[in-house]
């Protein structure tokens, strides 16, 4: 932006030089080195604070589809990238053995409630004793709980979708057999109520970024374009800040680190996110973010252009 704006006083100051309005002397020669070291300190290191810029990534929530029971797969009615709203069938894992598991604890929890009718009986008749009918009524107890348990289990064979979304890399068939261990998922759900889109500012650019304060995004997917946002969030906490328990001694900090930024929460007005294909930001969209604090307001106008600059460039910069 610099050279931009050096190149165009240095083409006025050309034509001013052309209809002899000025002299060619030595000061109009090395102006434009002088111009240059002006815009660089008026205008482009106080941007640096008062319109901070930074990367801006797109999250998305995935949901790792793990099933709270095991057994063999037999239908899929999902279809990948299809809508899905909460509590559509993901999958069905094959009930016959739960099933039966429920019928089993249920003949016996019919026999237990019997048994303890017929001790009743002759414990009040003073044919039986009282610990007889304590014992019915603890089976009936206990076989009633592993009876819940078993129709849970029975219920679990069915999966569901936890949120509306979608699935991506659908590759579970029927005939596949799943477990419930935590160690990998059979389906990855896109939640397409949880998103996030999140600015990477540096530290020393941060300190007068406030909640509410408004922000213009540009990205890769979509060139040509500024999408208004407002900042809705700042992350005072990066990685570098962070203890996890651990057996190992943490390392102390050292001059040669680099300081992280810190991530700073965005949010995309509604009217043109409803102008998006799905009416939102697809998840992994990355580019630039220009935030217009309070601070330095002159500069917030080169902000603006270096921004339009880039974003019509993004239909030939890939990267």
């Amino acid at each position: 932006m610099i050279v931009f704006l050096t190149l165009c006083y240095v083409g006025v100051l050309a034509l001013l030089i052309k209809l002899k309005v000025i002299k060619l002397t030595l000061w109009w020669k090395i102006s434009p080195v002088v111009w240059m070291v002006v815009l660089f300190c008026v205008l482009f290191i106080p941007m640096q604070w008062g319109a901070p810029a930074g990367a801006v990534t797109q999250y998305q929530t995935v949901i790792e589809i793990i099933p709270n029971v095991g057994g063999q797969v037999i239908d899929v009615p999902v279809k990948p990238l299809e809508p899905i709203k909460k509590g559509d069938v993901l999958f069905r894992i094959d009930p016959e053995t739960y099933q039966a598991a429920v019928d089993q604890l249920k003949a016996q929890l019919d026999l237990a409630k019997i048994r303890l009718a017929q001790s009743k009986e002759l414990a009040a008749a003073e044919a039986g004793s009282v610990y007889e009918v304590e014992r019915y009524a603890a089976d009936v107890k206990a076989l009633s709980a592993q009876l819940r348990t078993a129709r849970w289990n029975l219920t679990e064979t069915t999966v569901k979708a936890p949120a509306d979304g979608y699935i991506m890399g659908l590759t579970l068939r029927p005939g596949q057999r799943v477990s419930n261990m935590p160690v990998r998922g059979w389906m990855a759900f896109v939640d397409t109520g949880q998103s996030a889109l999140v600015a990477g500012i540096n530290q020393n650019m941060l300190r007068h970024v406030r909640v509410g304060q408004k922000a213009e995004v540009v990205f890769k997917l979509f060139p040509g374009k500024t999408f208004p946002a407002t900042v809705t969030g700042v992350g005072y906490v990066s990685p570098q800040g962070q203890l996890p328990p651990s057996g190992i001694l943490p390392q102390a900090p050292t001059a040669q680190q680099l300081p992280l930024p810190y991530g700073v929460i965005l949010s995309v007005d509604k009217e043109v996110l409803a102008q998006l294909p799905n009416q939102q930001m697809p998840g992994g969209s990355v580019g630039t973010v220009g935030i217009y604090t309070d601070s330095v307001k002159a500069t917030h106008i080169i902000r603006k252009v270096m921004l339009r600059m880039e974003t019509w460039l993004n239909y030939i910069n890939p990267y």
